[in-house]
């Protein structure tokens, strides 16, 4: 009987000259196995050149966040011995039980990583790393940390589980302290109708556009324009009636009452 898992050369290779090393053989349909680093077609070197996404630890796989765990623990111990952190717990012993303190050293992390690793070698970029670690260090025990020098203190509460506080921020405001003018501005420009201070700068140079009465008003064509934190906005037709009565009896725009062009 014929065993069909049997691996034969054949004629031609037992008579071809051994060149270099002799391979093993392997039973068809049976896959060898293979160490994390070996990739066909070069995809091994590829991916260690390649930049690496930065996910969310909830984005990532079981897997994923198996591995970046156990290399952000390992990151954070060379950190922490090679720049001396231990001294006056610079960086808390419990630094892994605070999650604003780990999404931060997980940054920093990808961040070393990206310069260290660069092919453009810039000291600048090290150096403004240096500077960013000292300010998550200084947050590390001012900010998250601040009273677990006698021991780990962790969050009085827990958004996702307290139904009041959620609630709480759903009856705010998103907008509050924002100016109308600038909830107008932003309307504008969704609706490419918000005119750049270059634009405004050029219609007064040519003479299109004048200084209205009013402070920060420009005049331009029978259009009223105001400036906005992020470029002028015109003034809506309604308005414009009572900003120009306002100039006509010589009262400046903060004497106007009632004439605010900017609503809720």
């Amino acid at each position: 009987m014929t065993d069909t898992n049997r691996f034969e050369l054949s004629p031609e290779a037992h008579r071809a000259p051994r060149v270099g090393p002799r391979a093993r053989a392997t039973r068809p349909g049976r896959r060898q196995p293979r160490s994390p680093g070996t990739r066909s077609g070069g995809q091994a070197a590829q991916s260690l050149s390649e930049p690496r996404r930065l996910a969310e630890w909830h984005g990532m796989t079981p897997g994923e966040q198996v591995a970046e765990w156990a290399a952000l623990r390992a990151w954070v111990a060379w950190l922490y011995d090679r720049y001396e952190l231990a001294t006056e717990d610079r960086l808390p012993r419990c630094w892994a039980s605070h999650p604003g303190l780990v999404e931060e050293l997980y940054a920093l992390k990808a961040w070393r990583e990206e310069i260290y690793t660069a092919r453009q070698p810039s000291g600048q970029a090290a150096r403004y790393w240096h500077a960013e670690l000292r300010q998550v260090l200084h947050a590390a025990t001012t900010l998250y940390a601040a009273g677990c020098r006698t021991g780990h203190r962790g969050a009085p509460r827990l958004a996702a589980t307290d139904a009041r506080l959620r609630e709480q921020w759903a009856n705010a405001y998103p907008l509050a302290g924002v100016p109308g003018i600038d909830i107008a501005a932003g309307r504008a420009g969704q609706e490419g109708e918000l005119a750049s201070t270059a634009t405004i700068a050029a219609a007064l140079d040519d003479g299109d556009a004048a200084p209205s009465g009013l402070t920060d008003y420009v005049d331009c064509a029978g259009t009223w324009w105001a400036p906005a934190a992020c470029g002028w906005v015109q003034i809506p037709a309604p308005a414009l009636a009572a900003l120009s009565e306002g100039v006509e009896s010589g009262r400046r725009r903060d004497g106007i009452t009632g004439t605010e062009p900017w609503g809720p």
